[in-house]
């Protein structure tokens, strides 16, 4: 009998796994940083309102935002999680459809009340979104 709880136990706990990860955020914001003709960075663009879904699933590698053209991102690589004395850093390499490089950062301000940044980082710009996570 002892057994059988071991073997039930053990089947639920996987099971809660196999449902996979999938995190649901809002965006709140969009700033963007762009090189100019001599390759130099610019300045932050001021924040616009922005709301669109993004979605970052560990079960199929992937990250999507939902804007007026939906950004689709297949993780190729999991970055270690960065911790800094204001930030945590969860990055991600990943290529688009077109299969272009790109970096994915989702940072915790934790120096700014916890506040929660998407970065996505272009060859010659850079998004910048404010979010927060969708519970359900």
């Amino acid at each position: 009998m002892k057994f059988f709880k071991i073997i039930a136990f053990i089947t639920l706990f996987s099971l809660s796994y196999s449902f996979g990860q999938q995190f649901n955020f809002q965006t709140t914001s969009l700033s963007v940083l762009q090189k100019d003709k001599k390759g130099n960075w610019g300045k932050w663009s001021t924040p616009e309102k922005v709301k669109v879904i993004v979605k970052l699933d560990y079960d199929k590698n992937k990250i999507i935002i939902y804007s007026n053209v939906i950004q689709y991102y297949s993780v190729v690589e999991y970055l270690q999680k960065e911790i800094t004395k204001v930030d945590e850093i969860n990055s991600y390499l990943c290529k688009n459809i077109d299969g272009y490089p790109f970096k994915i950062s989702f940072i915790v301000r934790k120096d700014l009340k916890n506040k929660t940044q998407l970065y996505v980082y272009g060859e010659d710009y850079i998004f910048c979104y404010d979010i927060v996570e969708i519970v359900k």
